[in-house]
């Protein structure tokens, strides 16, 4: 199916719905329950068209929710916004919807999630120091996903969907490179 803006905002508007009506049912810990289903979910559309099948009842599509729902460990309550998408015929926007519940959670949260690369493996300890130096640099709770990029040579880069900050002997490399030209 090709989203449009239109859709985008169609998604938003029941996910915005499903946190008027649910304003504490979810928790941090669901945010990454949620976020794997629906990368699951956009790679395995066919399973969103089992759901609209109209040869299988009301029942049977709950059923089939609720093992979706038990699957990927997520809470209860969203088995009432995917019913709802799978009634109106819209299960494709399933993904989306979940998509949008995880950034409103966020912002309700005053959350920021950045991607924390690394020359080399990160204990424990400076993975903190680093989460702390963004806490305070910009006043969020802070989400990190590390991983390890030898092509740094050096230092960490931080990215997030609205900042970028990278230390490393690439960034470095990279500046004298633009100077030459």
């Amino acid at each position: 199916m090709n989203h449009t803006p239109v859709n985008k905002n169609i998604a938003k508007k029941y996910a915005q719905a499903f946190m008027a009506v649910f304003p504490k049912s979810l928790t941090f810990a669901d945010m990454g329950k949620i976020e794997i289903a629906q990368k699951f979910l956009r790679a395995h559309k066919h399973i969103l068209l089992f759901l609209q099948l109209p040869q299988f009842d009301h029942e049977r599509k709950k059923s089939m929710v609720a093992d979706l729902i038990g699957h990927f460990s997520l809470p209860d309550q969203l088995s009432a916004i995917i019913l709802l998408l799978i009634t109106r015929n819209r299960s494709f926007y399933i993904p989306d919807v979940l998509t949008s519940i995880n950034e409103l959670y966020k912002k309700q949260t005053n959350c920021i999630e950045f991607s924390l690369k690394s020359a080399h493996n990160l204990n424990s300890t400076h993975i903190e120091s680093i989460r702390q130096f963004l806490k305070r640099l910009l006043d969020k709770n802070i989400i990190t996903t590390s991983s390890i990029d030898t092509s740094l040579i050096a230092g960490i880069r931080l990215q997030s969907n609205d900042y970028l900050w990278e230390y490393s002997i690439r960034k470095h490399i990279q500046t004298l490179h633009a100077l030459e030209k």
